[in-house]
């Protein structure tokens, strides 16, 4: 039989996107640290068998004190529950940062949706079926793209950063992404070798974005990818094979 409390962890669990074990773990760790200051006391709130239970601890010369507290006759639910639902958005804002953080300096692609004269609005083809949207501001575009991406074009970013913001007093992911670091001509280089050759080491020694990037590798990369790399980021890619020699081995 569903309890009220149980409604309320339903509805918290469809609205914020988290599992119910993470939702029950944020209404205690409100509810005690709402009562603990209100009562003036170490307050522990426990969720068991449907129910909320709360108990209040003091010291006294005797011994350690236990106070049951009646929930049921308590005020001020309204402000528990607005400080609850901020606390789990907060919560759920953070487990979107750690579940995406593992793609960070990797390499996306996204549809550019919208723009300003400050930066690109992405959406990001990360997860399927999930929409996700990254900003990308000016400064991290080359100068011979600020003007050409138009809404609409598919491209290959690099994802700069994904971190927690505030907007307004709500906390939200987001998530950054830019086509100008050296990064992505090595990610973009590898997305495009065949499966065999994915463990080539390739490193991009110096890039000047929508000219020429200059780049090392420790094996032969075929024409193709390195075309069709150039003509993603729309620059000249020389790439260099640079052997490494082998440790010499001595027995005495």
């Amino acid at each position: 039989m569903e309890t009220g409390y149980d409604h309320i962890i339903r509805a918290f669990v469809d609205k914020h996107g988290l599992s119910r074990g993470q939702v029950i773990a944020e209404i205690e760790r409100t509810f005690s640290s709402m009562l603990s200051r209100w009562h003036q006391k170490n307050v522990v709130v426990v969720f068991a068998d449907g129910q909320l239970s709360a108990i209040g601890y003091h010291d006294h010369p005797t011994g350690p004190v236990q106070t049951p507290i009646d929930l049921k006759s308590m005020r001020g639910w309204n402000t528990i529950k607005r400080i609850l639902d901020t606390n789990l958005s907060t919560a759920a804002c953070m487990d979107e940062v750690s579940t995406y953080k593992r793609k960070e300096k990797s390499i996306v692609w996204g549809k550019v949706i919208s723009r300003n004269e400050k930066e690109l609005h992405v959406e990001l083809e990360m997860e399927f079926g999930i929409p996700l949207y990254a900003h990308c501001p000016l400064p991290y575009l080359g100068q011979h793209e600020r003007h050409q991406l138009l809404i609409g074009d598919r491209r290959a970013f690099h994802l700069r950063r994904v971190e927690s913001i505030l907007i307004g007093n709500t906390p939200r992911t987001q998530f950054t992404v830019d086509r100008v670091s050296k990064a992505l001509v090595e990610l973009l280089i590898k997305d495009k070798l065949s499966p065999k050759y994915r463990q080539t080491k390739i490193r991009c020694q110096a890039r000047y974005v929508g000219k020429k990037s200059f780049v090392e590798s420790d094996r032969f990369v075929s024409k193709q990818a390195i075309l069709e790399t150039a003509e993603e980021l729309g620059e000249h890619i020389q790439v260099k094979i640079i052997k490494r020699k082998k440790e010499k081995k001595y027995a005495f």
